[in-house]
């Protein structure tokens, strides 16, 4: 995959996941254990490299209709839904 789609893919995906991160922290899911916060932040700082990877676009999918699943997002914004 090109470096700028790689940049792309990861710039839109963490903005995405960063979205339902804030949500879940806001209605008291997630935020309130260090271990989970920063099992989340592992995850954003890695997405660079995970990006790399032939199946990264199903697996962020797939991860982010599991991640809407839980926050509902999709229906309070029907464009950006998933």
């Amino acid at each position: 995959m090109e470096q700028e789609k790689v940049r792309a893919l990861s710039n839109f995906y963490r903005e995405e996941f960063q979205r339902h991160l804030d949500y879940l922290e806001s209605s008291g899911v997630g935020g309130e254990k260090p271990s989970v916060e920063r099992v989340c932040r592992r995850f954003l700082k890695d997405l660079d490299s995970v990006c790399w990877r032939s199946d990264f676009p199903a697996l962020a999918e797939t991860l982010l209709r599991n991640f809407d699943a839980l926050t509902r997002l999709s229906e309070h914004d029907p464009q950006r839904g998933h």
